[in-house]
């Protein structure tokens, strides 16, 4: 039997996000070898001549219009995420909903997915995200005093937006949405101490497509984590961050705002969110639904240098690592 792995094509914006390859690690680690990588928005274009099986973890899907996935593909849907922008375009071919029931019951990183595949009659429960298994391989025993700050409110970072893209800057300032551009930097310093914010190292999850290519990409989600399992403090707003750290032990604070109350990430956050500590800007608003169960910090109360996570409940964790072993093994 060969075995595959999930591969990303090149960001529209012409950067891609790592966090998408971290997913594809947390895979790695149950595979014997991976005799192909295959891109995840076109499983359906997949030519190989041999069965082959994936564990289909992540997110789906930029192009709902490229799916079911082909029938030599033998796929175990754990921790799957529809996005609700595209969810309703999938899950509107019969051809799809039959094949997520062929393939049932589906394992999703999230309630939001839970609902949009019970609404359509299909077999599915809550499975946690597979990053929460990433301390198989990366936890480390070993520790530092390093504090990384990555992406933290990049929502909001319209400072690095110029930066990347000059051209927005005129249609910015019709808008007027240029007068934002210190509105990040304002909330991050009125949450995150001075001392923290002068001693940390600065990560992203974000680089350019034309820089790296495929082996590249994997090795910086490789090195980050390393770094991640190493380190005394990681301050994130990104989900691929925060769960890592969760897994491999490095406490963690994940920083809600930066666009996160859109309906579109709303639909994301239950199920992930809830088991970090969390620090919330002051105009972020969740669902009452999502809010009533999370671990909510002061920033000003906080001991920055000493943060413990809470604890999670480790059998979504056991039974991921079980599910995934076996499909492998079977």
């Amino acid at each position: 039997m060969k075995f595959g792995l999930l591969n990303y094509e090149d960001g529209a914006s012409g950067k891609f996000n790592v966090g998408d390859h971290i997913q594809s690690l947390a895979a790695k680690q149950f595979l014997p070898q991976v005799d192909d990588l295959i891109y995840r928005d076109r499983l359906n274009e997949y030519d190989g001549t041999d069965e082959i099986k994936m564990i289909m973890n992540g997110w789906y899907t930029h192009k709902p219009l490229n799916w079911p996935p082909v029938d030599n593909i033998k796929p175990l849907f754990v921790s799957f995420h529809l996005n609700s922008a595209h969810a309703s375009i999938l899950l509107s071919k019969k051809e799809n909903i039959d094949y997520l029931k062929k393939h049932s019951p589906i394992g999703c990183r999230d309630f939001g997915t839970v609902k949009f595949l019970k609404d359509k009659g299909i077999d599915c429960y809550y499975s946690a995200c597979l990053t929460t298994t990433l301390g198989l391989k990366y936890k480390s025993e070993e520790k530092n005093d390093k504090i990384y700050i990555v992406d933290v409110l990049y929502k909001d970072d319209y400072k690095q937006l110029y930066k990347d893209f000059p051209i927005r800057i005129l249609s910015h300032l019709i808008k007027g949405k240029i007068f934002k551009m210190f509105d990040r930097d304002k909330k991050i310093e009125k949450i995150i101490p001075e001392n923290i914010l002068n001693k940390a190292e600065y990560l992203t999850h974000s680089y350019w497509n034309k820089d790296y290519n495929e082996s590249e990409r994997f090795e910086i989600a490789e090195d980050l984590l390393r770094k991640f399992s190493k380190a005394k403090l990681v301050i994130t707003s990104r989900i691929h961050c925060a769960l890592p750290c969760l897994a491999m032990g490095t406490p963690v604070v994940f920083i809600g705002g930066g666009g996160l109350s859109h309906k579109h990430e709303m639909s994301r956050l239950k199920g992930t969110i809830e088991l970090l500590n969390i620090v919330l800007t002051d105009k972020v608003e969740l669902s009452k639904e999502i809010s009533n169960n999370l671990h909510i910090l002061d920033p000003k109360k906080m001991d920055w240098e000493n943060i413990t996570n809470p604890s999670f409940n480790d059998e979504y964790t056991t039974d991921l690592i079980n599910k995934c072993r076996n499909f492998i093994q079977s």
